[in-house]
This record gives structure tokens, C-alpha cells and sequence, in this order.
């Protein structure tokens, strides 16, 4: 079987993130299918006048890790019931340029929040960027973690109805790549 490479990206910059930890669980779960780097999105705020030819060199080794990737995954917490200010800056500069390494990338969400949406709200946002950009978000299969202090610490995700819906999301997502690499050369 063959195995996918992903490009990973969490939501979240900070150093005890409950959606970095979730985001190491995903890839724990999924190094049988999948080859996954992580990439940071500490990148420069979007600006239209740095695109081509001064791009910072950050932004084009972003852009050219998604482009040759088979597959996009993001782990992101929900701030102000939306997408978390810096992962959007990462997606505006992978997105607002002609040829975009995100049409027709197969992506994945997920998150964790404390509260009891468990990141639904951003969820939907990045769908609906997503859609902008003509990407092929897996369709249902939503993973929200609810309650992640208790579902997560510092060994990762121990929840065991959590680990068993992200097992069988990965599945559907394995499919979802297939599906779309299938049909991306018709």
C-alpha cells in the first residue's frame, strides 16, 4: 500500500498547545499510511508587494512543501469563534497567488477545545476558505476534541473515543486522497 506525504500544520503557536499535542497523536495514528512533516507557520504577514520576485524565501519553501505534498492537514484551536489569526495569514499566502498549491489538495481538519464545540465554529470558516481556494476538504468527519484538558496532556490524546474516530477519519481521508488522485488525471 502506498504510503502519502502530508504537510501538517497546527493552529496554534504555543508551547503546551492542546492542538500540537493532538496534532503528534494524528501523526502517531497515521505513520502506517502516511509520511508527515510538520511545517511551522511562523511566517511575515501577508502583503500583496512581496509576492513574486520578493517573496521571503519561508513563504516559497511553504508554498512548494503543499504543492508537492498529496495532502494537507490541519490541527488548529478556535479564537473568537474563527480561525486562529496566524494560520489564516498562513493560508493567505498559500492561497492568493496564481497557481495555488492548494486547488485540488485533499485536506483534513481537526481540533480541541476546552469548551463543548470543540472547534466547530472554526471548522466551518476554514471550509468556506478552503472552498475559495477550490481545495477538497474530506467531506463530514469532523474531528473535534471537546473537553481536551481532560482528553489531553503531555503525553498526547488518551481519550479512547477520540482515537477511535480519528482512526477511522484517517481511513476516510486515505480514501479521499486516493479518490482525488484518481480523478485528478482524468
Amino acid at each position: 500500500m502506498e504510503t502519502y506525504k502530508l504537510i501538517a500544520m497546527s493552529g496554534s503557536l504555543r508551547k503546551k498547545s492542546f492542538n500540537t499535542a493532538l496534532l503528534h497523536s494524528i501523526i502517531e495514528l497515521a505513520q502506517e499510511d502516511f509520511d508527515i512533516e510538520v511545517v511551522s507557520i511562523e511566517l511575515p504577514l501577508f502583503n500583496d508587494d512581496l509576492i513574486d520576485p520578493d517573496e521571503p524565501e519561508v513563504v516559497t519553501a511553504l508554498k512548494q512543501a503543499v504543492r508537492e505534498a498529496d495532502g494537507l492537514l490541519i490541527v488548529t484551536p478556535e479564537y473568537n469563534h474563527s480561525i486562529p489569526g496566524v494560520l489564516k495569514n498562513a493560508i493567505d499566502w498559500l492561497s492568493l497567488e496564481p497557481g495555488t498549491p492548494l486547488r485540488d489538495k485533499p485536506v483534513m481538519i481537526a481540533g480541541a477545545s476546552p469548551g463543548i464545540l470543540g472547534t466547530a465554529r472554526c471548522q466551518i470558516h476554514l471550509r468556506q476558505v478552503f472552498a475559495t481556494n477550490r481545495a477538497n476538504v474530506l467531506p463530514g468527519n469532523e474531528i473535534f476534541i471537546t473537553h481536551c484538558k481532560e482528553k489531553i496532556d503531555d503525553r498526547g490524546l488518551h481519550d479512547e473515543n477520540s482515537i477511535n474516530q480519528i482512526k477511522k477519519t484517517l481511513l476516510e481521508y486515505r480514501k479521499w486522497i486516493e479518490f482525488w488522485k484518481r480523478n485528478a488525471k482524468n
